[in-house]
């Protein structure tokens, strides 16, 4: 059963699923591109649906750039707790 597309803006839930994909393919990973690949398709026969997938796609985007960014904090931290307890190095 598919729900009427009758009061749904169609072009912008696919101009918004499209954007979705190539940042989520691009900046993002998989998931996020997927999500908005499968907003896209499903713009047509069913915009609701479409719309989820798409507003899911976003959000793993943002939880995946927060785990980059965290990630990377971990990282810097990681490397600044070595230097600083590794011997000075000293030359005779």
């Amino acid at each position: 059963m598919t729900v009427p597309t009758s009061g749904y803006d169609i072009e912008k839930i696919k101009k918004n699923a499209l954007i979705a994909t190539i940042v989520g393919f691009v900046c993002g990973s998989v998931i996020p591109g997927i999500l908005g690949l499968l907003g896209y398709l499903k713009a047509d026969t069913e915009p609701e649906t479409a719309k989820k997938f798409t507003k899911w796609a976003w959000i793993s985007f943002a939880i995946i750039w927060a785990l980059y960014i965290l990630g990377i904090i971990a990282y810097i931290v990681f490397i600044v707790a070595v230097v600083a307890n590794s011997p000075e190095m000293t030359t005779y």
